[in-house]
């Protein structure tokens, strides 16, 4: 039987509740809280400030007990005893993720990105106009990844990636989720996207999500872990949307992995991580370039250094 335990908290406390998960080895994804608002369009939702994030895992292979305990005691320790846990249980495959379909709904990201769930493609009735010229429609059905638009690193993300020359270059996703930021590299003319996640489940999904959008030429999906992941050529620029453990762990990795002028974008990092992610990015051979702030969450612009005079 699979199990979902819900946690509704602040913003703040996503990147900590996602490594708990993370050093449990637990599978987690988070949603943000949404507000309808009357107006229609881009605005006709609002984000509250709290986050679901939810963890899965399996009552008959995994420690059940033992999971709940550690995070009620995780909890406590942060001083976050009276937040209220949902449990979940999903017999026989049933479909865990109905749940949150209301969650999902098509939203505007930058200046001309639609993103939405294939269960609510809009019409130019809506507001969307989706077949305006400059709009790039992507298509996501979340699954288990992480990844739909609404959450603000994601956003950041394809905030800087819009700014960015993509047509015909090489580029690396790393830690990919739902595919939705290796997706829009393709759809801006990309000649190679890599696309690398170690989930199979999220895999499995980035797949079913690459061929809703109609990707395949010149797109590699990569199941494996970053420790064991070497780019198959030099990229133009990559797109890393992870933790900031795993960020600091691998920024001197990233810098060798694209060529000359290449650069990165980064984000999954909260305010409080952020002056250690900015500090890397110096000692690594990375300029910082641009910055982005959305809540707690920073989304970053780097570019390779230039090697020095012979």
């Amino acid at each position: 039987m699979l199990r979902r335990i819900d946690i509704k908290i602040a913003d703040n406390w996503e990147e900590p509740l996602l490594g708990l998960a993370e050093s449990l080895g637990l599978m987690s994804f988070s949603s943000p809280c949404l507000i309808p608002l009357a107006s229609g369009g881009e605005e006709e939702i609002a984000f509250s400030g709290e986050t679901v994030v939810s963890i899965l895992f399996s009552t008959v292979e995994q420690d059940a007990p033992g999971i709940n305990r550690k995070i009620r005691s995780w909890l406590r320790r942060e001083k976050l005893k009276d937040v209220k846990l949902a449990v979940v249980d999903y017999p026989d495959q049933q479909d865990w993720m109905e749940g949150f379909r209301q969650y999902f709904q098509p939203i505007r990201t930058g200046r001309g990105i639609l993103v939405c769930p294939p269960w609510s493609v809009p019409d130019s009735a809506s507001g969307f106009s989706p077949d305006e010229p400059a709009m790039i429609r992507i298509l996501i059905d979340p699954g288990m990844a992480f990844g739909t638009g609404t959450h603000e690193t994601t956003r950041l993300c394809l905030q800087l990636l819009e700014d960015l020359p993509l047509e015909k270059g090489r580029f690396l996703d790393l830690g990919a989720g739902s595919g939705i930021l290796a997706f829009y590299i393709a759809k801006r003319g990309a000649s190679a996207v890599v696309a690398v996640e170690k989930e199979g489940p999220a895999v499995e999904n980035l797949r079913k999500n690459a061929a809703l959008n109609d990707i395949s030429e010149g797109f590699e999906i990569i199941c494996g872990d970053l420790a064991d992941f070497n780019p198959p050529f030099s990229a133009n620029g990559l797109v890393a949307n992870l933790t900031s453990p795993i960020l600091l762990e691998n920024m001197s990795r990233f810098v060798g992995w694209i060529g000359k002028k290449g650069w990165a974008v980064f984000s999954g990092v909260n305010s409080t991580n952020a002056p250690s992610v900015r500090e890397a990015f110096s000692m690594s051979g990375f300029e910082l370039k641009k910055e982005l702030v959305d809540g707690e969450w920073h989304g970053f612009l780097a570019q390779k250094k230039k090697s020095p005079e012979p």
